[in-house]
């Protein structure tokens, strides 16, 4: 039988006693098998390349780039895609902070800039992911000016 009078005899102390050691091991992998798979979770998608089929890459924007159709592409711009890809076309709009693992393109960056007006006009007329389908709800004018608006988007 166990002395009352020795408290680290009993027998809940000594299993205490053995177990203390993986208890803690277990504890510290679990908190960084949790810090790691948030950090994973936070993580942007790669990248995916959007096939435009090529009418599109070489189609040539019809209209013509004017004060009166870049005043038009900044209100279309203002009202429908800066919220996500911001007020100077860099990615970072108000909504982007509900998106989840999507990051917005960042329409200064050189891949962006190199893309034709036909190539734009695609992803924008058609969408993806969280870029909203904008046929039927944005004419084709607008469209075009929007493209020539993003145009004035520079990566400095």
């Amino acid at each position: 039988m166990y002395s009352t009078q020795n408290k680290s005899d009993l027998p809940y102390n000594l299993i205490y006693k053995t177990m203390k050691k993986p208890i803690a091991y277990l504890s510290v992998f679990t908190i960084c098998l949790l810090l790691l798979s948030f950090t994973l979770l936070q993580q942007p998608k790669p990248k995916v390349k959007w096939d435009v089929p090529a009418e599109y890459v070489n189609m040539k924007n019809p209209v013509k780039k004017t004060n009166e159709s870049l005043a038009l592409g900044k209100s279309t711009y203002v009202r429908h895609c800066a919220s996500c890809h911001g007020t100077k076309g860099k990615g970072d709009g108000d909504k982007v902070k509900n998106l989840a693992n999507i990051a917005p393109a960042d329409l200064t960056l050189n891949d962006v800039i190199q893309e034709t007006d036909g190539e734009h006009f695609f992803k924008i007329k058609h969408g993806r992911n969280a870029l909203h389908c904008f046929k039927g709800k944005i004419d084709d004018e607008a469209i075009w000016s929007t493209v020539h608006y993003m145009r004035t988007f520079t990566n400095k």
